[in-house]
């Protein structure tokens, strides 16, 4: 099976691709630099070697999600059979602060790679397209499902749902068969730390290693999160791609179970061993953010028999345990 992977060097991506690898996919993927290995200073896998040669054996390439010339040299190469689209802004934090752009890269981005590949081959490829939780408007406790309508609340939730639009559209005046996986949070190690949970592991790490004062700095502690292993979260996307299913769908990757902020610092800071004060940083606390998120997996559970694998709490251990061999603090 031939496959192509955008965005493969992001924290998704690099479990995609070794998943695939090991699957004995021949895999083709896109980053911004086009370094061998998908190796950027950001966000890079633990380097356990499993996780490096899967990486290595696959085959890189320079695309920006604007740069059409760009994609049809990967795609061409690539001949793919199915398609993970992982490229693009994944945080709400830098969709905030470049709104435009976000727009851009998400929604006509993804609009150019499914021009270009709409030219490759009839029938197209499959196509499953990273999608997000925050296309949902979520006033409510109830778990969100596919069937609810899209009302994002943010400049990240408003491009993804324009990119999900643009991508189903495409799919249904086509030939390519396209599935939006709303990807619901997701951790695990390699995660970079403009979010959540790899900040607090950052914070913890330095302050068990003696480099930080014993202050955490945080947000709301209240609110709750459907957070799902990064490994698991992958698995899923793959799952998407190998399915017979009505074409053009959305599907919920998520764990149908909602996690209090607060109760995962605790996590964090027992494995750090450590008891700091938590202070609230205004500039962490978002206007507006629901309590409650949590979604129903139950399409994609019904349709590719998926399931949890890993425990949340497992996931926030093993990215506090990576975060730490970053810092030089032994893991406990």
């Amino acid at each position: 099976m031939r496959s192509l992977v955008t965005g493969g060097n992001g924290f998704v991506g690099r479990y995609v691709v070794e998943r695939l690898v090991q699957a004995g996919d021949e895999v083709h993927a896109t980053t911004l630099d086009g370094a061998a290995g998908g190796r950027t200073a950001e966000a890079e896998r633990p380097a356990d070697e499993p996780a490096r040669a899967a990486l290595e054996a696959a085959t890189w390439h320079r695309a920006d999600l604007l740069d059409r010339d760009a994609l049809a040299r990967a795609s061409a190469a690539a001949r793919p059979e199915r398609v993970f689209h992982l490229a693009g802004f994944s945080s709400g934090a830098r969709a905030g602060a470049r709104a435009t752009e976000a727009l851009r890269v998400n929604a006509q981005g993804t609009l150019h790679l499914l021009e270009v590949l709409g030219g490759t081959a009839d029938p197209g490829p499959t196509i499953v397209v990273a999608g997000s939780a925050d296309v949902y408007e979520a006033r409510s406790d109830a778990p969100l499902d596919e069937d609810m309508p899209l009302g994002p609340r943010s400049a990240y939730g408003a491009s993804k749902a324009a990119q999900e639009i643009v991508a189903l559209a495409v799919g249904r005046s086509g030939a390519m068969d396209v599935r939006v996986a709303r990807l619901f949070p997701l951790v695990g190690p390699g995660q970079a730390d403009t979010f959540v949970v790899p900040s607090f592991c950052d914070q913890a790490a330095r302050i068990a290693a003696g480099s930080a004062e014993p202050v955490m700095s945080v947000g709301n502690l209240d609110v709750e999160r459907d957070f799902t292993d990064v490994r698991d979260g992958a698995e899923a996307l793959v799952r998407l791609a190998e399915i017979d299913t009505p074409r053009h769908r959305t599907y919920n990757v998520c764990s149908g179970e909602a996690v209090r902020i607060g109760d995962v610092l605790g996590w964090i800071l027992a494995e750090a061993g450590i008891d700091p004060a938590v202070r609230t940083d205004p500039e962490r606390l978002r206007t507006g953010d629901p309590p409650r998120v949590v979604g129903s997996p139950g399409r994609l559970r019904a349709e590719t028999g998926w399931r949890v694998e890993r425990d949340v709490r497992e996931a926030v251990t093993d990215t506090y345990r990576w975060v730490a061999s970053r810092t030089g603090l032994p893991a406990r």
